[in-house]
């Protein structure tokens, strides 16, 4: 029973370290079609007139690549529930602007922010809008450059039955070690 509890405790363990790691998105290594770039995190997603140019601007950046600059539009849409979201964006001119629109799981609107930078590099950070999973970079209202946005931090939210099902999984393992012993 012991080694039971003790399994237990190691999984609530695994689990609170989970929650608490924060990652970044390589953004050079995905895969990019020059519409859409994959990674094993997220995917970005040109707008309508905007193709995705990767290592623009800003260290591990993508630029949402209009007719001028970048002055297209773009999603990101993470692969899970994410919060803690951060990023760097930059090098605009005068006249530039970037709206983001940002969504949870089920496509509902957790609020928009507005972006206004004109020269070297500036950090985001949207932790305030709580557990999101995309946000739309609209830079189509630039009448510069527009903006690349990179080094993109995230903390992954654990889904509610992870924990459950690991602690199951244990119960099992442990019952099983019980079994065998007393044979």
């Amino acid at each position: 029973m012991h080694s039971a509890l003790k399994l237990i405790g190691v999984a609530a363990l695994l689990s609170g370290s989970i929650a608490a790691q924060a990652a970044v998105i390589d953004l050079p290594g995905g895969t990019n079609d020059g519409t859409t770039l994959t990674t094993p995190e997220a995917t970005v997603t040109a707008g309508p007139n905007t193709t995705l140019l990767v290592g623009d601007f800003v260290a591990n950046a993508v630029c949402p690549l209009g007719t001028t600059g970048c002055n297209g539009s773009m999603t990101l849409t993470f692969n899970f529930d994410v919060n803690g979201v951060s990023f760097d964006y930059g090098f605009g001119n005068d006249g530039d602007s970037a709206q983001l629109s940002i969504y949870d799981r089920l496509g509902a609107l957790l609020g928009s922010l507005g972006l206004n930078l004109t020269s070297g590099v500036a950090s985001a950070d949207l932790s305030g809008f709580g557990t999101l999973r995309s946000i739309v970079f609209d830079n189509t209202a630039a009448t510069g450059a527009g903006y690349a946005y990179g080094n993109i931090n995230y903390n992954p939210v654990p889904e509610p039955t992870t924990l459950p099902l690991l602690l199951a999984a244990l119960g099992g393992i442990a019952l099983f070690r019980r079994k065998k012993s007393n044979a």
